[in-house]
């Protein structure tokens, strides 16, 4: 469960639990409620990364009899990490990768989205 004092929020940076986040590299926070859509999306992907590496790994005619196995495997994984809501914060890497929304903390009840909310309105405050 997730609790307040899971967060901490001073004049450098944004800490969840063991994360740190320099405020410098943050530029923009917010809540996401995560849809069927990007449910089944990371259903999809997560699924066909496993099915990918073990098509990779084995040959193909042992591949062909455990490819579908760990898609299905891949999906089950995604299924038991799927979480409602988000607290996502853009953050501006050193390299080339640039911009990126970040997921800090995910959860799945009203009462740590209603701390997400209050969580991103303070650190906005902080960010301005």
């Amino acid at each position: 469960m997730i609790s307040p004092q899971d967060f901490s929020i001073d004049n450098h940076s944004l800490t969840f639990k063991e994360d740190e986040y320099p405020l410098a590299k943050i530029n923009r926070v917010r809540v996401k409620t995560n849809t069927i859509k990007d449910h089944l999306a990371r259903l999809m992907i997560i699924g066909l990364l496993v099915s990918s590496v073990v098509w990779a790994i084995c040959p193909a005619g042992f591949g062909q009899l455990t490819g579908p196995f760990s898609l299905i495997v891949g999906m089950l994984a995604a299924l038991l990490t799927i979480r409602k809501y988000e607290l996502q914060v853009e953050f501006k890497h050193i390299d080339e990768t640039g911009l990126q929304w970040v997921s800090v903390a995910k959860a799945n009840n009203a009462k740590a989205k209603r701390l997400f909310d209050e969580q991103a309105r303070y650190l906005a405050q902080n960010l301005s």
